[in-house]
């Protein structure tokens, strides 16, 4: 199993995957720099310092939401689908790997009882105004 997989459509990245343990080696980003969520990980040695900083406010512009989960404990199953819900991947999660929607739209079922912590862009405005829901088949 690839500790780090890439589901794209075409040129466009829908998802990224990456389990437990992927190689770092100081800094590694996964994502890429025009994304909408940066995804970095990063191994540093005892001592290290990130240097005092904060962060500037960028220009808001209207931009597709992007997600971020990661598995804590548990298993889950999670479907990743295009813009016409056409099934793209799917994969299953475990504790310690990590995800990332970019585009498109999924699906999450836990195979086991599961607790994850999700990351997403804010404000929140709410279901009915952030998301559209698939039909059920």
């Amino acid at each position: 199993m690839d500790a780090m997989r890439v589901v794209k459509n075409g040129e466009q990245t829908l998802a990224i995957f990456v389990r437990k343990g992927l190689s770092v080696e100081s800094a590694r980003f996964v994502t890429e720099q025009q994304d909408p969520l940066q995804l970095g990980f990063f191994e540093r040695p005892a001592g290290h310092q990130v240097r005092a900083h904060r962060h500037q406010e960028l220009p808001a512009e209207k931009r597709m939401g992007a997600e971020f989960l990661f598995i804590e404990s548990g298993e889950a199953k999670v479907t990743v689908f295009d813009d016409t819900w056409k099934v793209v991947a799917e994969d299953t999660v475990r504790s310690g790997d990590a995800l990332l929607f970019l585009a498109g739209g999924h699906q999450v079922e836990m195979l086991k009882p599961t607790r994850f912590l999700e990351v997403k862009q804010g404000p929140y405005p709410g279901d009915a105004q952030a998301k559209v829901f698939r039909d059920a088949p």
